[in-house]
C-alpha cells in the first residue's frame, strides 16, 4: 500500500497516512465492529475525492479492488463508517459552511461540518435544521444525510430527507453530478448523455419502471436499503436523484457538498414530564399526546431512570413521583410554540386530560424551568455507558419503527425476548415518529454476550416485522443489521437493491459490505472485545 499512498500523495492536496496508530483510530465507529483500513485520506477539496474515486475505479478495471469508505465523526453504530482500503475522512478539511440565503432559508455546506456548528450558525438567523435538533452535536451533517439520521423533532418538522434540497456527489468513477429536480424533458437529455452520468439516469429510470410494483409496496417508514428510490420519480415525470443518495451510507456515491433548507425555530420550550405507574396507561396516552402536535414526545421505561439512580443521577420530577407511586414508564412532551401563551395552553391541556387519573404524576416547566425535564431525554446515557468499563449497552439495537397501535403488544412480546436471552431490554424512543431502541447491557469480553448481539438482533428484527414495523426507520443497516433484515424482506425488494447498487457502483469500490448480505461468522470476526468509545468521549456521549 505504500506505493499507492505515495501515488495519491503526489496527486491530491490533502494528506494520506498509513501510520498504524492513525489506521487504528479509524478502525472503529460508534458500534461493536472493527475493520482497520489500509490508509487514511484527508481530502481538502471535491477534486481530491474525484481523483481518489477515479484511481480506485481504474484499479478495479484492472482487477484490483481498493475499497473507499467515507467517514465523518464515526458516530454510526452499524459499521458503515469503517472498511478496508481507503478511509476518506471529511472532518479535517471539508467542514466549511459556505453561505446562507436568508430569504430562501437555504444553506450551502460541506459534509464534514458538524451538526452543532451548523445549527449554531443558523441560530443567529433564528433558524435551524430541525430534523437534526437533538442529534449528536459533534456528528457531521454529511454523515447524518448519508445515514438518514433524524432527531426527536423529526415528528413535527420532518426527517432529514425533507431538509435536503440539493447534493453534489462524486460518482464511483470520479465524475461529479449536481442533483436536483429535473423536468421530463431534461431527464430525457440526461439519459442521452454518453457518460457515466447518462448511464446512471438510464439505469435508475429503468429500475423504477421494472420494479414499479415493488415501489408501490414499500413502507413509507422504512429506510432499509435504497427504499428512497420510490421518491426519485414523480407522477409528472420529473426526476430527482437526491433522495436516492440520502441514507445510502456511501455505497452509491460520495456526497461532497449540500444545500439544505432551514426553518424558523423557537428557542423556548414548554415541557411536561409524565410518570406512570402502569406501562399500559402510558402507552394508551401516547395517541392523544401525539395529536397535540408537540415538538417532541419521548417514551422511556422507568428501568432507565432506576439505572441512572444507581449511579447517583437523580431527576427531581422522578423523585417526586416515587413518593406517591411506583414508576413503570416516563413520557416527556415538549412544545416549542413561539408564543408563551400558546405553550402554556398546550401544557394546560395535558394537565386537564389526566386530572382525574391517580396513577400518574405530572411536573411541568417552561423556558429555563423546562431544561431539567428535557435533560431526562438523555437518561439512556447511564445504561449505555455505566462506570464499569467492561459493561455497556451499545447503540446497535435502535432505529426501528413500531406503530403506536401495536406498541403495547410489541412491548409484551419484547419481555419474552428478554427472558429468552436472560437480559433486560428497556425500551425508549421518539413516539411522534414511532422510532424506538432497546438497551441490553452486555460484556463484550464474554463470548456468550458477543453471541447475544446476533441472537438479540435476529429476534428483535423478527419481532418488529411481526408487529407491522420496520427495522430501519432512522439511520441505516450498515454491515451489522443487513443479514437479519434482508431475510424478512420480499426477495424482489432485495433484488432491486442489488440492481441499484450495480448501476451506481459496477466495480464494487464504494463501501463494499455495507447494505449487503454478509455471513454471521464473518461479522463475528469483526466484533470488538470491548465497547471502547474513548474517541467519541472527547466530545460527549
Amino acid at each position: 500500500m505504500s506505493k499507492v499512498a505515495d501515488y495519491l500523495r503526489g496527486h491530491i492536496n490533502g494528506e494520506v497516512s498509513t501510520r498504524m496508530d492513525v489506521r487504528e483510530a479509524m478502525s472503529a465507529d460508534g458500534g461493536v465492529l472493527s475493520i482497520k483500513p489500509e490508509m487514511v485520506i484527508y481530502p481538502r477539496t471535491t477534486n481530491d475525492i474525484r481523483k481518489v474515486a477515479r484511481f480506485t475505479w481504474q484499479l478495479a478495471e484492472k482487477g484490483h479492488t481498493l475499497p473507499v469508505t467515507v467517514r465523518g465523526a464515526g458516530t454510526d453504530p452499524t459499521g458503515a463508517a469503517i472498511g478496508k482500503g481507503a478511509a476518506v475522512v471529511m472532518t479535517a478539511h471539508m467542514n466549511q459552511i459556505f453561505e446562507y440565503d436568508a430569504k430562501q432559508k437555504l444553506v450551502r455546506l460541506q459534509p464534514g461540518a458538524t451538526v452543532g456548528a451548523l445549527n449554531q450558525a443558523l441560530s443567529l438567523h433564528g433558524t435551524g435544521i430541525l430534523s437534526l435538533a437533538g442529534c449528536y452535536a459533534y456528528g457531521t451533517v454529511g454523515g447524518a444525510v448519508a445515514s438518514a439520521v433524524s432527531g426527536p423533532y423529526a415528528g413535527k418538522y420532518g426527517t432529514i430527507e425533507r431538509s435536503v434540497e440539493q447534493l453534489e456527489v462524486v460518482l464511483a468513477n470520479g465524475d461529479v453530478i449536481q442533483t436536483g429536480r429535473l423536468s421530463k424533458r431534461e431527464l430525457s437529455r440526461r439519459k442521452g448523455l454518453q457518460t457515466f452520468e447518462g448511464e446512471l439516469y438510464r439505469g435508475i429510470d429503468g429500475i423504477i419502471e421494472e420494479y414499479a410494483d415493488v415501489l408501490d409496496s414499500l413502507n413509507a417508514n422504512d429506510s432499509t436499503g435504497y427504499n428512497t428510490v420510490a421518491d426519485v420519480k414523480q407522477r409528472d415525470g420529473s426526476f430527482d436523484l437526491t433522495p436516492l443518495f440520502i441514507g445510502s451510507q456511501g455505497t452509491l456515491g460520495i456526497i461532497t457538498e449540500m444545500i439544505m433548507k432551514a426553518e424558523y425555530r423557537s428557542l423556548h420550550m414548554g415541557a411536561a414530564a409524565l410518570v406512570f405507574s402502569s406501562e399500559n396507561a402510558a402507552r394508551d396516552a401516547l395517541d392523544m399526546l401525539s395529536n397535540m402536535t408537540p415538538a417532541l414526545l419521548e417514551y422511556m421505561d422507568a428501568e432507565l431512570f432506576e439505572n441512572a439512580l444507581k449511579h447517583g443521577r437523580t431527576y427531581d420530577f422522578y423523585t417526586k413521583a416515587k413518593e406517591t407511586l411506583t414508576p413503570e414508564s416516563v413520557v416527556i412532551i415538549g412544545f416549542d410554540d413561539f408564543s408563551d401563551r400558546a405553550r402554556a395552553k398546550q401544557i394546560k391541556k395535558v394537565l386537564k386530560f389526566f386530572e382525574k387519573q391517580n396513577d400518574i404524576v405530572i411536573v411541568t416547566g417552561d423556558g429555563p424551568e423546562s431544561h431539567d425535564l428535557l435533560a431526562a431525554c438523555d437518561v439512556t446515557y447511564y445504561t449505555s455507558f455505566p462506570d464499569h468499563a467492561d459493561q455497556a449497552a451499545p447503540h446497535i439495537f435502535g432505529g426501528f419503527h413500531v406503530p403506536t397501535p401495536r406498541l403495547e403488544d410489541f412491548a409484551t412480546a419484547l419481555k419474552g425476548v428478554a427472558a429468552k436471552h436472560h437480559v433486560s431490554l428497556p425500551l425508549a424512543g421518539h413516539v411522534y415518529t414511532n422510532t424506538y431502541s432497546v438497551y441490553p447491557t452486555l460484556e463484550l469480553r464474554k463470548v456468550g454476550d458477543k453471541q447475544k448481539i446476533f441472537k438479540i438482533l435476529d429476534d428483535l428484527t423478527k419481532l418488529v416485522y411481526a408487529h407491522s414495523g420496520t427495522m430501519i426507520a432512522e439511520g441505516g443497516e450498515g454491515r451489522l443489521k443487513t443479514k437479519f433484515i434482508y431475510t424478512q424482506l420480499d426477495p424482489k425488494v432485495v433484488e432491486m437493491y442489488a440492481e441499484i447498487r450495480k448501476v451506481c457502483d459496477p466495480h464494487g469500490t464504494l463501501n463494499p459490505g455495507v447494505k449487503q448480505d454478509i455471513d454471521v461468522r464473518h461479522l463475528a470476526e469483526m466484533l470488538r472485545n470491548n465497547y471502547d468509545v474513548g474517541q467519541l468521549a472527547r466530545f460527549g456521549l
